[in-house]
């Protein structure tokens, strides 16, 4: 879950696919198209899949008392998730987005990793690891079915990850946020820049729902009965060049 506190002292929580609507409505955008492109588009608005069935049933952090912080699930139990998820996007999407969902985990946690987020154990930290560790062969794999190169492949990731970012620092209410060769600087609480800009269009309007929750709950099942009723907030962040 994303959370983005508010200025009255609600959250909004905006669940992983969710945001990733958004970066498959910014990866239709981009100045220079991916390719292929509804595929890439696809797992663009798709990648965070393997978040649905957490999404549904998302954890209590007692030390906030409200669902618990994407950033914050352990790697142990993300790992399984995501690539459970990687299955899920092969049965249904098809290989283009299964592997760029794959690829996608490496990003994540070598990212992880390098910030110490979702590896408050050692445990946590080595499922990460052998994740990495087992990607190229899994992702070799796909690419030899598909009749691709990485030199192919690459480029496409790269340009999920970007998108991803965006999306990210929208729904987190982030500041100022580094979104691989671009950079977010927030111009207003639902508008922003890019630096430089990656985008076709001159400003892009772009949408997804998130559900407002009280600052806090007592408890888990408080909190799983007021995150099912809780109301729901249109977003729509408008991106502009600096």
């Amino acid at each position: 879950m994303i959370l983005w506190p508010q200025a009255d002292g609600s959250v909004l929580a905006t669940p992983q696919p969710a945001h990733a609507l958004i970066s498959g409505q910014l990866m239709r955008a981009l100045a220079e198209p991916p390719a292929p492109f509804e595929a890439v588009c696809t797992a663009a608005a798709q990648h965070d899949c393997p978040w649905m069935p957490w999404e549904a049933a998302p954890d209590f952090d007692p030390a906030t008392g409200l669902p618990m912080l994407f950033t914050a699930l352990p790697g142990a139990r993300h790992v399984p998730m995501w690539e459970e998820g990687v299955r899920v996007a092969l049965a249904n999407w098809g290989l283009w987005v299964g592997l760029l969902v794959l690829l996608h985990g490496t990003h994540i946690y070598r990212r992880s990793l390098a910030s110490g987020g979702a590896t408050s154990t050692p445990g946590d930290a080595s499922a990460l690891e052998a994740y990495i560790a087992r990607e190229p062969a899994w992702s070799a794999a796909i690419m030899r079915e598909l009749g691709v190169t990485e030199a192919e492949v690459r480029p496409q990731q790269q340009k999920l990850a970007m998108v991803d970012g965006i999306a990210l620092a929208l729904c987190w209410g982030k500041v100022e946020f580094g979104c691989g060769p671009t950079t977010l600087r927030r111009s207003g609480d639902f508008s922003a820049s890019l630096d430089p800009w990656p985008l076709a269009p001159d400003s892009l309007t772009v949408t997804t729902e998130a559900r407002r929750l009280p600052a806090r709950f007592p408890d888990a099942a408080s909190m799983r009965a007021g995150l099912a009723g809780a109301p729901v907030v249109p977003l729509s962040f408008t991106l502009h060049r600096a």
